[in-house]
């Protein structure tokens, strides 16, 4: 009798809620005052009988029965239970009992105040758990304990018992890997409770609700097992109260491989072969279908689990196509770069013996996106998407004004599709994502708050966790706004190309003073404005004329004419940043007239120039490239100016370059060595290409800084500008 006692004496109304609901506890508490209850037999169970209605309680309460129809804790059982505890004198009152009691004028109840889940006390032992469904070890709770606990104490034991692994198989591999993202930012479940813990898992609309024993907790996905659910919130209380750190929760790292390693190496090996013979023969005597050729080792780098190979010969067989088309987007220097970069990658997996270092070098057919903090977005531009990979469709750009602005400043989401495949879907997404209802073009209709946003780089996910609230028309004239707008040129230079270089997009948004010259050039159909900033800087706005954006292209000359005619109106640029040529270019996205941020206060002292022995390095690099380039499309087999490379090696040598003119002397002498055999193997030649170019490519990177800092304070006998100005 003394286990039945101490198990009503701790059945809160809190309790009685999370074993029935709290409707039937408030009508229990109205019945009480009129019902004829009777009791019998008591001992280790209770008979009750309830206006006729017989109800037998065990322990753990749970478990008691009622000979009415319900297959739960009815009002019978509840009812019992309050006449009970009011009996032996331990009631307790609660919100829902004293508005019962107001109303109805039901007996009173005595108050007890609850103990908090997780509160620190000294006992001798635990209390024992009669059922654990959730596992047949049980929770891991020991023998019964000589001083009694509450059943907030008992609770908090046993939730604490739960072992990690079996939170983590209950949840599974996908789920807990989402869950553990959400707690690393800071996302958790949101609980409630002591003696009864009810938890609400928000994005997937569910309701937790635990108890002790711990078999007997409930969860509106209506599972009686220990559900993906109730395993969050279980993982989430011990994270929250300690039982568990992030590092603890952290999954384990996946260890995948390529599982093919042989169709793998005889990819790489045709693959090789095929580079090689271009390297050698040269461009002009390429074959015709050599874009088709490439097209083919995408295919097999697919099938042989290699999709950084997929991608770059995909792009390279549109590069080629673009050369035997004699289109004028091709690029010597680019398509040089690009089979530099596949040829690299293709013989270092080739000589790689790690498993792991495989699979990482191999890439991934899929971006991982993980969870971040909640965003509040500002839509800025949509522009039309089309890559050299075989991908098209729209990206949507925003300004992120959240908390973590200053990791993510701007964000994209990519409405993008595949066309190399014969019926891919080309078409646009049919409804926007994180539940919003219409198109996609509604992206740009409202600012968006968006909570458990996924990102990779730049980009969210369209999952659908993530949820997205429409909070109010857009509104670019905004302190968020006003702060990431640039009006120093050279801050902008030095903030987005000083550090580690990035493959990514360096978005960014500037006002110029003044616009210089805005002019179209018909060879490269690019049209060129180049602006002004308040401290006489000047860098470059490009955009080169594509069908999709012929709008936009007609605009943008259109705002080149109106800031030389009205140079007081403000124009906002949002663009792309990169260094081209030694020149700061801005190939802009979308431009604002609306916008009237502050006018910067322009100090009297003016900025220092940069280096100006940087341009004098980055002609001399482009040079050397372009010798390289040369060589490419006449063949290695076929080159004969061995003159001209000892020449580079000379003048390298007269400029402090040892490396480079060492390798110019080597170069002339492997290919002179070459004529005097029959059996010409390329290999070593191409491995010392590959070389150069990466040093090349080096130094290109790190002289341009300086060059693109030092254009922007033009002297009158400087050339640098009349490529964008004619």
């Amino acid at each position: 009798m003394e286990e039945l006692k101490q198990a009503i004496a701790h059945a809160d109304d809190d309790y009685l809620v999370g074993i029935s609901n709290k409707g039937i506890v408030k009508r229990a508490y109205k019945d009480l005052s009129a019902a004829d209850v009777r009791s019998g037999f008591i001992d280790t169970t209770a008979d009750i009988t309830v206006d006729n209605t017989q109800c037998v309680l065990r322990v753990p309460l749970v478990k008691s029965s009622c000979a009415c129809p319900s297959r739960t804790i009815c009002r019978h059982i509840v009812t019992a239970i309050l006449w009970l505890r009011q009996e032996w004198g331990t009631g307790t009152t609660s919100d829902a009992a004293e508005t019962v009691s107001s109303k109805q004028e039901a007996t009173a109840v005595s108050a007890e105040k609850p103990v908090t889940a997780g509160t620190k006390q000294e006992t001798n032992g635990t209390v024992p758990v009669k059922e654990d469904r959730f596992s047949s070890e049980g929770t891991g709770v020991s023998a019964a304990p000589p001083a009694p606990l509450s059943k907030a104490e008992q609770l908090a034991q046993e939730l604490s018992a739960v072992p990690l692994d079996k939170l983590q198989k209950a949840m599974k591999k996908q789920y807990y890997t989402a869950f553990w993202e959400k707690a690393k930012a800071g996302v958790l479940p949101v609980m409630d409770g002591s003696t009864v813990i009810t938890a609400d898992i928000l994005e997937e609309n569910v309701t937790v609700k635990l108890l002790s024993p711990l078999g007997y907790s409930a969860c509106t996905c209506h599972s009686k097992e220990l559900c993906r659910h109730k395993a969050a919130v279980i993982a989430a209380w011990q994270l929250t109260h300690g039982v568990l750190t992030l590092a603890q929760l952290s999954p384990p790292e996946e260890k995948t491989a390529v599982t093919d390693t042989e169709r793998l190496r005889r990819c790489l090996t045709q693959g090789i072969d095929f580079l090689e013979g271009i390297f050698s023969h040269g461009l002009v005597r390429m074959a015709e279908e050599a874009d088709e050729t490439s097209e083919t080792l995408a295919v097999l780098c697919h099938s042989a689990e290699f999709p950084e190979g997929e991608r770059l010969f995909r792009e390279l067989g549109n590069r080629l196509g673009a050369y035997t088309a004699h289109s004028p987007e091709f690029d010597t220097d680019r398509l040089f770069a690009l089979m530099m970069h596949t040829y690299r990658l293709l013989t270092r997996l080739q000589q790689e013996t790690d498993p792991q270092q495989l699979q990482t070098l191999a890439g991934t057919f899929r971006d991982s996106y993980h969870v971040t903090e909640a965003m509040t977005l500002v839509p800025l531009a949509q522009q039309p998407f089309t890559s050299l990979t075989g991908y098209q469709g729209t990206v949507y750009y925003f300004l992120n004004k959240g908390e973590n602005r200053t990791a993510l400043p701007y964000v994209t989401f990519s409405d993008i599709r595949p066309t190399m495949y014969e019926n891919s879907r080309s078409s646009a997404r049919a409804n926007a994502p994180w539940g919003l209802y219409g198109p996609c073009s509604i992206l740009m209709q409202s600012e968006l708050r968006l909570l458990l946003p996924k990102v990779s780089g730049i980009r969210l996910s369209s999952s659908n966790e993530t949820k997205a609230m429409q909070l109010s028309r857009p509104n670019l004239n905004q302190p968020a706004v006003y702060d990431r707008i640039y009006t120093d040129f050279r801050r902008l230079i030095e903030e987005h190309f000083g550090g580690e270089p990035t493959d990514g997009e360096n978005l960014v948004m500037l006002l110029p003073e003044r616009c210089i010259s805005s002019s179209f050039r018909e060879i490269t159909q690019t049209h060129t404005i180049v602006a002004e900033d308040a401290y006489g800087q000047r860098l470059a706005i490009e955009a080169r004329y594509h069908s999709q954006r012929q709008a936009f292209f007609d605009q943008l000359a259109l705002v080149g004419q109106q800031m030389q005619q009205h140079p007081e109106k403000p124009y906002v640029i949002f663009g792309n940043a990169a260094i081209k040529d030694g020149v700061c270019r801005i190939y802009p996205i979308a431009v604002f007239d609306t916008i009237t941020p502050p006018r910067p206060i322009v100090p009297k002292d003016t900025p220092h120039r940069g280096d100006p022995s940087c341009r004098y390095f980055l002609s001399l690099f482009r040079e050397y490239r372009e010798q390289l380039c040369d060589m490419i499309q006449c063949g290695l087999h076929t080159f004969t100016l061995y003159d001209s490379l000892r020449d580079s090696a000379e003048e390298c040598e007269q400029s402090g370059l040892t490396f480079l003119a060492e390798q110019f002397r080597q170069l002339a002498d492997d290919l002179s060595a070459q004529n005097h055999t029959y059996q010409r193997d390329s290999t070593a030649i191409i491995h010392r290409l590959s070389r150069m170019d990466t040093y090349l490519q080096t130094g290109i990177r790190q002289t341009e800084i300086g060059c693109a800092i030092d254009a922007l304070y033009p002297h009158e006998e400087d050339s640098v500008w009349q490529c964008t100005d004619t």
